[in-house]
Order: C-alpha cells, then sequence, then structure tokens
C-alpha cells in the first residue's frame, strides 16, 4: 500500500459554553512535485517528497499514514518550503498501535504552501561496479562506475531524482521491485602504472600482473572516494580505421576494487605475467647457525627460591632467501626496465640484515656470477610489523644474462 498523506482543515467553532479546534474537511493531498531518493547510507534510504497543499488561516491537521513500507517513525520530518504568510508546526502526534502520525500546523494566512516531508525507509540498495576500457598500448583507459538500484521497499515513487551513493544524480522512474543500473561516473584517460609482484605465499614460481590506478585529479579521477566492487577490465584491439568507437574489444579479466579514499593507488589484478618472472628459494645462512643466541640473559628460579639454569632472553631466527629474477618486457620491440615488487610475510621483531645482488651470464659450466651495487635498483619498505616490500628496477634480461637476490633477514623471538 502506498504512503498516504491527507490534510484536515480545522476551523474555530465558537460556542456558548467554551472554545474548541474541530476538523470539518479532510482533503488527499495532491501528487508528490518532486521526489529525491539518496541511497547513500546502506542501511537507510533517505526520501524527501515535495506538495503544494492549501492552508485555511488558523489550525491545520496534516495527516501521514502508511503500510506494508519500512519507514522509521522517529525520523520523519516536516518542514514549510514556502507559504504566503508565517507558517508553524506546533505539534507531532502519534497514535497508538498505528503507522501513522499527525501534525498541527497553524497558519497566519489562507493560501498554498509548498511542505517537505522526509523520511527514512528500509529494503532499498544500491550496488557498485566499474567497467574499464584500455587502450591497446596498455598505457590509459576509461573507468566508468556504475550503481545498481534495488527498489523493494513497497513504495513506487515514480519519476523522481535518485543519489545514489557516488557519482551524478540521475532521473529515473523507480517503482516496486525495480532494478536499475545507472551511470555514476566516467574518468577518461585514466593513466595506468603497471606492476608486476611476487608473492610467495600466493605462488612461489609466478609474477602477477597489476594495473594502478590513483585516486586523485592529477590521474583524472579524484572526484570521490571508490567503493567495493567488481570491475571488468577489457582491451581495446588494434587499430583498424579511422573510427575509434568500431574498434572491438576483449576480455582481459575481472578483480574486486576496495575501497579506496582520496589520493590512494588502486591496484587491480590483470593475470599471470608471461615475460617478467621471479622465482624463491630458501638458503642457508651465509655463516653462523639459523638460531642465535642474545647475550642478554634472565635466570630462572625454581619454586624454593633457588636459582636454576640462566636461559637466554632472546632467540634470534635468521633466513636466507634467493630470489631468481627475469625480465623479458619490451616496448615497441625494445627491451625495458619494470618495477618488480617482491612480498615476504614475517612475524615478530625483525631487520634485513644483509642484502646481496648478483649478475648471473651463461649456464651450468660456463656460468660466470658478478657482485653489482643495488642501491639503486633495490628498496625495502617495511609496510607494517608482518609485512615487509621489496622493490626492484628490473632491467631487462636474456636467456643467458639473469639476476639473483639475496636477502636475510634476522627475527628476534622473545623468551620472557
Amino acid at each position: 500500500m502506498k504512503t498516504r498523506i491527507a490534510i484536515a482543515a480545522a476551523a474555530l467553532v465558537i460556542a456558548t459554553a467554551a472554545t474548541a479546534y474541530a476538523r470539518i474537511k479532510l482533503t488527499t493531498l495532491p501528487e508528490r512535485e518532486t521526489v529525491r531518493i539518496d541511497i547513500r547510507n546502506g542501511r537507510y534510504t533517505l526520501v524527501e517528497e515535495e506538495r503544494t497543499v492549501n492552508l485555511q488561516q488558523g489550525r491545520n491537521q496534516v495527516d501521514f499514514s502508511w503500510a506494508n513500507i519500512s519507514i522509521d517513525k522517529d525520523s520523519i520530518v516536516f518542514r514549510i518550503i514556502k507559504a504566503d504568510g508565517e507558517v508553524n508546526v506546533l505539534n507531532t502526534n502519534y497514535p497508538p498501535n498505528e503507522n501513522a502520525l499527525y501534525w498541527a500546523v497553524s497558519a497566519a494566512k489562507a493560501g498554498p504552501a509548498v511542505i517537505r516531508i522526509s523520511y527514512l525507509i528500509g529494503n532499498m540498495a544500491a550496488g557498485p561496479s566499474y567497467q574499464g576500457v584500455v587502450e591497446n598500448d596498455e598505457k590509459k583507459l576509461l573507468m566508468q562506475v556504475y550503481m545498481t538500484v534495488t527498489n523493494t521497499s513497497g513504495e513506487s515513487f515514480g519519476r523522481c531524482t535518485v543519489q545514489p551513493g557516488v557519482g551524478k544524480t540521475t532521473g529515473r522512474y523507480f517503482n516496486i521491485g525495480e532494478r536499475k543500473r545507472m551511470l555514476a561516473a566516467k574518468f577518461a584517460e585514466v593513466p595506468i602504472e603497471k606492476r608486476y609482484v611476487f608473492d610467495a605465499a600466493i605462488d612461489q614460481k609466478r609474477t602477477r600482473m597489476y594495473y594502478r590506478l590513483v585516486n586523485d585529479k592529477d590521474n583524472s579521477m579524484g572526484r570521490f572516494p571508490l567503493p567495493h566492487g567488481k570491475v571488468r577490465l577489457f582491451i581495446k584491439e588494434p587499430e583498424t580505421s579511422e573510427n575509434d568507437e568500431v574498434r572491438s574489444q576483449a576480455f582481459l579479466g575481472e578483480d574486486w576494487a576496495r575501497y579506496t579514499p582520496l589520493f590512494a593507488p588502486l591496484d587491480l589484478y590483470v593475470g599471470v605475467a608471461q615475460d617478467v618472472k621471479a622465482e624463491r628459494f630458501t638458503m642457508q645462512p651465509e655463516k653462523g647457525p639459523k638460531a642465535v643466541h642474545d647475550e642478554l640473559t634472565c635466570p630462572r628460579f625454581t619454586l624454593d627460591g633457588k636459582q636454576s639454569v640462566t636461559k637466554p632472553r632472546f632467540r634470534h631466527h635468521r633466513t636466507r632467501f634467493r630470489y631468481r629474477l627475469q625480465n623479458f618486457k619490451t616496448d615497441n620491440g625494445e627491451p625495458i626496465t619494470v618495477p618488480l615488487s617482491i612480498k615476504e610475510h614475517v612475524d615478530g621483531e625483525w631487520i634485513i640484515e644483509k642484502v646481496v645482488l648478483k649478475e648471473l651470464e651463461g649456464e651450468r659450466n660456463k656460468l660466470v656470477e658478478k657482485v653489482i651495487p643495488h642501491a639503486e635498483m633495490f628498496t625495502a619498505k617495511r609496510i607494517d610489523t608482518g609485512n615487509i616490500e621489496f622493490e626492484v628496477k628490473l632491467p631487462p634480461t636474456t636467456i643467458e644474462k639473469k639476476y639473483d637476490l639475496f636477502v636475510t633477514i634476522l627475527r628476534k623471538w622473545r623468551r620472557y
């Protein structure tokens, strides 16, 4: 059942013994002139509707009732937007055990008045999704943000403006049970940074490729924080005609975009990289045992208070990794250097004890190893106490030329 709003005009009745207000007429309000639906809140939807009513001079009563609709009764607000004279809301009344209320309104003059009634309604939802069209050179893309809005509230709103949560407000007819997919925003020529990520916790031998976008105005975005939603990526086929609109597109893949605030990066998984490879091996430490006891010690006592064997306060654990790195990436046929991120997951207190970068040429018995400076190629970035990321500017390699990166990590474990 639709919401029903009625206005009752009350006139002053003069009697011999007392004076009282009485409802003398009940008039159904005209159709909604404007309706605005705001679905930015995940739990409730804000509805604002405006109508023009005729008020009588003196006291009036405006009734509001509903059925089979999830309206938060405490959220209903009545406001006078425009009137010929002064209009005041005297009080709000809630009849017991009813989905209804009414307002007592006083009008200085009789005449039309524009009123606005706003309330929170349930069972409406908006879900974001994305579609990205990548240029053939993979340097820019067109990102389109869609909001799919579903109306299961039990109310038909007819023509209205819908604010789906992000992006632009759209005019729609929005009736019971309808589901609409609306274009909320479009970002053209967004720069792409291709990132190659190796994480042994996900895959021991393969490198994953990502497109990195930055949600700021310098990168053609930055209008609002990007909500969590599914992203489908397509790539344009090579140009075959002057008309760019007729170029066909190939499906690249899909990923879930995390919530991305302003000025933050967004990484979208594209697939396994075929031309940038990394592989991790766990090696024996160069010198000394894996477990190292700290010189600091703490005494242990028996139940009778006597000191027992003194044990180390700390026990350190040394781990050495070797990463075999190869880069066959080209741009217009020319070999290029690519950024490679290597992720490691550690725990406890830890430090990077040693880093060595070697250049290898040849195969098997003819293999030649050479230690090279790594300061300009390697950077260690501490993400948090449990995660570290190695950034490597990986030069081009060949079948016979490759790189080995050795990293020794010392973990500190407390023994209290």
